[in-house]
């Protein structure tokens, strides 16, 4: 039986190849919710119900925070602990009538990744990490994320690294357990099917038909005060009606926003505020921006993928996909961001193919070679 531990509508996603590739009778979904609003409506867009829900957010809402960050932990862990026994009954009672053995997976850099790999260790299980190997060498850039990585490694017996640099990181650091190079992010197989999806409400967002799409929401991003308006400034001063700029409004990046009192930096003709949209409904966003400004490094993969001009607002990025082609790193310089927003590389001169390969595929062959779950 196959374990999945996922809290957040990102895990999900890059996880959603591999869950539409085993039997749903041989997986059992245990959901965080620590992004509560969006994964209630992913799961609906999916179809997908977790078989445990640990916790309800911060009070059914999305975790903005660290303070409600370290509340919902607690809820899931004494949830957790509850269902612990009778986990560890079921898993044992299906490896036996199917002659399996079980295995938790984790995904990514997020703290239900560390949450959800000591609890299925915790069940007794092998702990399988997708998306591994990622470092910038740096904690404290992206922190926490560099951080819940390397705990995820030394918790992890089986390694699904993206690319040979992840793969080299994991060796270099002589992590205990299997390596299997997955050599593309996941969220490329969810990439590929994301038009299936769309929400009835995504034609109703009326944006302009050329703009720039921004993503801040990184935490050594947003708590420094003076770079996050020094990112905004750049962002403001870019924006016009001939400049357009799509602004995506991620739950804690905007309560920062209101908190310093930086809302007038929107208050701009040619600069368009959206609410955090679903995911696939944002990947037609992202496909149709003509180039993007972010510090994440999922939407570093996803412009890779679609060859969209990206700058990444961070010190270090510890993905290489896309830099040198279509992605550059700021340094956290905002003279780099507003060198970029002037003089970008034409996204029609970044049109190449990607090769029809499937890594959630590589997974679960793996999985299923050592007989983890059975079709």
């Amino acid at each position: 039986m196959i374990i999945i531990f996922y809290g957040t509508s990102a895990e999900l996603i890059k996880m959603l190849g591999i869950i539409q590739r085993i039997p749903r009778s041989e997986q059992l979904l245990i959901c965080s919710s620590q992004h509560h609003g969006g994964l209630k409506k992913i799961h609906e867009q999916l179809g997908i119900t977790p078989d445990i829900t640990l916790s309800s957010g911060w009070f059914g809402e999305d975790v903005r925070n660290i303070k409600q960050m370290f509340g919902m932990m607690l809820f899931a862990h004494a949830n957790f602990l509850r269902h612990l026994i009778s986990l560890r009954a079921r898993i044992r009672r299906h490896d036996r009538e199917h002659n399996t053995k079980s295995i938790a997976i984790v995904h990514g850099d997020t703290l239900t990744t560390v949450i959800g790999a000591y609890m299925g260790r915790m069940l007794g299980l092998k702990v399988a990490h997708v998306e591994a190997g990622l470092r910038t060498h740096n904690w404290r850039s992206p922190f926490p994320e560099e951080i819940d990585r390397r705990i995820a490694g030394k918790l992890s017996r089986v390694h699904f690294p993206p690319n040979n640099e992840a793969e080299q990181n994991i060796r270099n650091e002589h992590l205990k357990g299997k390596v299997i190079n997955t050599r593309y992010n996941t969220a490329k197989d969810a990439i590929e099917q994301s038009y299936k999806y769309l929400t009835p409400d995504f034609k109703d967002l009326k944006l302009p038909i050329n703009y720039c799409l921004v993503l801040l929401h990184r935490t050594e991003l947003i708590e420094n005060r003076a770079d996050f308006e020094a990112i905004l400034k750049a962002i403001n001063s870019h924006a016009s009606t001939k400049n357009r700029v799509v602004f995506t409004q991620h739950s804690t990046t905007w309560e920062k926003v209101k908190s310093y009192g930086f809302e007038h930096y929107f208050e701009k003709k040619g600069i368009t505020v959206i609410p955090k949209q679903p995911y696939f409904d944002f990947m037609e966003i992202v496909r149709r921006a003509d180039y993007i400004v972010t510090d994440g490094g999922g939407l570093q993969e996803d412009a890779y993928f679609l060859g969209i001009p990206l700058i990444i607002h961070r010190k270090k990025t510890e993905r290489p996909d896309g830099i040198g082609f279509n992605a550059e790193l700021s340094g956290l310089d905002v003279t780099n961001v507003e060198k970029f927003l002037t003089n970008h590389k034409n996204k029609k001169d970044l049109m190449r193919n990607i090769e029809d390969f499937s890594p959630s595929q590589v997974i679960v062959d793996s999985l299923h070679g050592e007989s983890y779950f059975r079709f």
